[in-house]
């Protein structure tokens, strides 16, 4: 999808109701800057859900484990998660593009299996709903487009058949020595280094594979008028418009703001999906109450002009 509307041309647009007055003639294009990223943030935030945002990673859950650290530099926020049981992986080689995997398994030809763990090519052998080429007791293929690697020890998970939802999220679980199928999943430790503690209730019975579904974080916010509103793709570009233009209204003081902030609250709601009304009524509070801020940062600028003008 594209990305290619910058701040600049939102500028350009808000400006068409201002009368041309410049937005960003602070420091650092202040308050431009700011306000866009706050709009940015709100719309890429929880609990907004996002077909064109959504980021997926695997990773090995092993008997009577509850906590593992995962690698997630794009973790945003978690939607929903999932588990299969797994088989340990001994060795793998590739040859001619087809990897085969020393795994004691019951997995059939033409099922989707998830691989996680191998090291043997740098990870290139792991891969989340790959297709079992071929399979036997002890043994297992998949197509792999890489180049050939010699049979190695390796170590490793792979889980074919049915995926059951980890039904309960949170966003922190308490310790749990009672072992069976995970059923509470959540984000408990964020290192900021791009490694996401992920801990489950029970702790695991068996060896599992845990798949996590989740929307991406913001990859960098705007520092210039020249930074695009990437990953919102240009067809949605209605709701940050609006967003932004109500921001710059209001820090204006103009009474316009009230209608393209109702666009854009409109916008938003209508646009996502599987969203509560808890979460709606918790968005539209935190929205209002920072509307009223700018609204608010806008007066006391006004009135610091009107004082320094009447000395």
């Amino acid at each position: 999808m594209a990305n290619t509307i910058t701040l600049a041309g939102s500028i350009n647009f808000a400006q068409c109701f201002l009368g041309f007055k410049a937005l960003n003639i602070g420091t650092s294009n202040e308050p431009a800057i700011t306000a866009a990223n706050i709009v940015m943030q709100t719309i890429l935030g929880n609990p907004f859900i996002w077909n064109w945002n959504i980021g997926q990673i695997a990773y090995a859950l092993p008997k009577n484990w509850q906590d593992v650290v995962v690698p997630a530099a794009t973790y945003g926020f978690i939607q929903k998660a999932g588990y299969l049981p797994a088989n340990a992986i001994t060795n793998t080689s590739l040859t001619s593009y087809v990897a085969t995997y020393t795994c004691a398994n019951a997995f059939v030809a033409g099922n989707p299996v998830t691989i996680v763990g191998t090291t043997n090519g740098s990870g290139a052998l792991n891969g989340i709903n790959l297709t079992v080429a071929s399979a036997g007791a002890t043994s297992f293929t998949v197509a792999i487009t890489h180049a050939n690697l010699s049979s190695t020890a390796d170590t490793g998970y792979a889980g074919s058949g049915v995926t059951s939802e980890i039904t309960n999220t949170a966003a922190v679980l308490g310790n749990g020595t009672e072992l069976g199928s995970p059923n509470y999943i959540a984000p408990q430790i964020d290192d900021n280094a791009g490694n996401i503690t992920f801990r489950v209730l029970p702790s695991a019975d068996q060896n599992y594979i845990v798949i996590v579904t989740f929307q991406n974080r913001i990859p960098a916010l705007m520092s210039t008028t020249s930074s695009t509103w990437a990953p919102i793709p240009d067809h949605m570009s209605y709701m940050y418009q609006t967003g932004f233009t109500a921001w710059m209204l209001a820090y204006s003081l103009d009474p316009r703001w009230a209608s393209f902030n109702q666009k854009f609250i409109a916008s938003i709601l209508g646009a996502a999906e599987g969203v509560s009304e808890e979460d709606k009524n918790l968005f539209l509070q935190t929205w209002t109450d920072s509307m009223n801020t700018a609204q608010s940062s806008g007066s006391r600028r006004q009135q610091g002009i009107q004082g320094i003008g009447s000395i």
